[in-house]
């Protein structure tokens, strides 16, 4: 439970202005200003510069946001793993974005239920953006994310590295060939919704050789990936996936992965969870019974 005082400047924090601060607590204007002052006070420094369209936090304002994040997502996972406790439940409470959720997840969660079926298991599947912000708001235990998050503010260990690739339909012209990334830009691009792994790959891939993704012939934005397959196979256009997701559809013929000179691409697959946990041996038990299922 949170000190009422670091609630308001979190709330603050978020909102970015003391009026609809007050609104969300439903408190006056001035405790707010009142709160802010006692921990400023309290901890002997300023914490926020400005108000209004001007506000801003200092960097000892940052470092305490930061802090209080973790410490009020902490105080969040508190009464359920005390249930967890009280009721001797085994649970398993965690996000993964769309390829590992999709083509990584489901052959261990088949070998945990097989070896515990009482586990109860609660997955979502969301993409980076969504996932960070259900950890800050302790509605996971821990998230499999593909694309890049700030490893400054969570805990993380690595799954695996996995291969990133280029993939188009067998009848697309540029199927036998090995081309340039550059050549590529002349067919239109599938891809998923912004805040997605794969697509924050793509962008920093096509950062590093000063192009993006407006240089594409035409952007087509979708955020299931069998859509996306089926409009690769049916000649739409060109897409980017990581191998694990694709390489069944590769191996029947189904598409084409690109010969592209100069892009040799890897990304981490990571287990990411919220620093000073108050269950952190549990959530690391999870992260190796997932490497050991992986490896069978």
């Amino acid at each position: 439970m949170l000190d009422n005082r670091l609630q308001t400047f979190l709330t603050l924090c978020e909102t970015c202005n003391y009026t609809k601060t007050a609104q969300k607590l439903n408190m006056t204007q001035p405790a707010v200003s009142q709160h802010i002052q006692f921990l400023e006070n309290y901890y002997q420094v300023i914490l926020i510069a400005g108000k209004g369209k001007n506000f801003s936090l200092t960097e000892e304002g940052k470092a305490l946001w930061q802090h209080v994040r973790t410490l009020n997502a902490n105080s969040e996972r508190i009464l359920p793993l005390l249930h967890r406790i009280k009721n001797q439940v085994k649970s398993l409470n965690f996000g993964a974005t769309l390829t590992i959720g999709e083509y990584t997840v489901p052959p261990i969660l088949y070998q945990i239920f097989k070896e515990d079926p009482e586990t109860n298991i609660l997955m979502f599947v969301e993409n980076t953006h969504i996932l960070q912000k259900m950890l800050w708001e302790g509605k996971i235990d821990f998230a499999l994310l593909e694309g890049h998050f700030n490893q400054n503010q969570f805990e993380f260990k690595i799954i695996s590295n996995e291969i990133f690739i280029g993939v188009c339909s067998p009848e697309n012209k540029i199927a036998s060939k090995t081309i340039n990334l550059g050549e590529l830009l002349e067919q239109n691009l599938i891809l998923r919704e912004p805040g997605s792994g794969t697509r924050d790959i793509l962008e920093q891939a096509l950062y590093n050789q000063n192009l993006s993704i407006k240089d594409f012939k035409r952007k087509i934005e979708i955020g299931n990936m069998n859509i996306i397959k089926e409009l690769c196979h049916k000649n739409v256009g060109i897409t980017f996936m990581y191998r694990e997701a694709i390489k069944k559809e590769i191996s029947q013929g189904y598409l084409k992965e690109i010969s592209i000179r100069d892009f040799n691409i890897s990304h981490p697959f990571n287990f990411v969870y919220l620093k000073d946990c108050p269950d952190k041996s549990q959530i690391e038990y999870w992260f190796e019974r997932i490497i050991y299922l992986r490896n069978i």
